[in-house]
């Protein structure tokens, strides 16, 4: 069984094993995506991240994450920044539930557009479709955006 909490502490470890254990991420995105979790767990009045956390009610642990925030300078647009599921488990729609918590969530603060940016290597074939399966649909692709060969995908659902 799972719960779907907000973000504490003792899931930081945890969710940095989820993010190594996948293998899509490299050193440096892993850094990225820790930093922000120390900016949510390190500072109360910050507004920027919005994380939250699957737990696996029998072990007691993170199973899988999600971190988004309101796009700057918007009136409702917000942005998927990272989402994680311990690979053990992946399949058994830990992550839509991140994503249909997400949308309610937002839905609830007058959220209205969510985007998501992702790589275009061949590798982050699963994650595209995982995105396009939970009703995102590809906005625009801006080739050789990351490096050469490495397009950016731009995926957006309004809500």
């Amino acid at each position: 069984m799972e719960m779907i909490r907000k973000l504490i502490r003792s899931d930081r470890d945890e969710i940095k094993s989820i993010l190594e254990g996948t293998g899509h991420f490299n050193e440096e995105e892993i850094k990225v995506a820790i930093e922000l979790i120390d900016i949510y767990l390190n500072d109360e009045k910050q507004t920027d991240y919005i994380i939250y956390v699957s737990e696996d009610e029998s072990e007691g642990k993170a199973a899988g994450y999600i971190c988004y925030g309101k796009r700057p300078l918007t009136d409702w647009t917000y942005d998927l920044y990272w989402i994680a599921v311990d690979t053990r488990i992946h399949g058994k729609g830990t992550g839509s539930k991140l994503v249909k918590h997400m949308e309610e969530d937002l839905t609830k603060s007058g959220g209205k557009l969510i985007l998501i940016e992702t790589s275009g290597k061949a590798e982050y074939e699963n994650e595209r479709k995982f995105y396009t399966k939970n009703g995102y649909d590809v906005q625009t692709i801006i080739k050789d955006f990351y490096r050469s060969g490495d397009d950016l995908y731009i995926y957006r659902k309004y809500l």
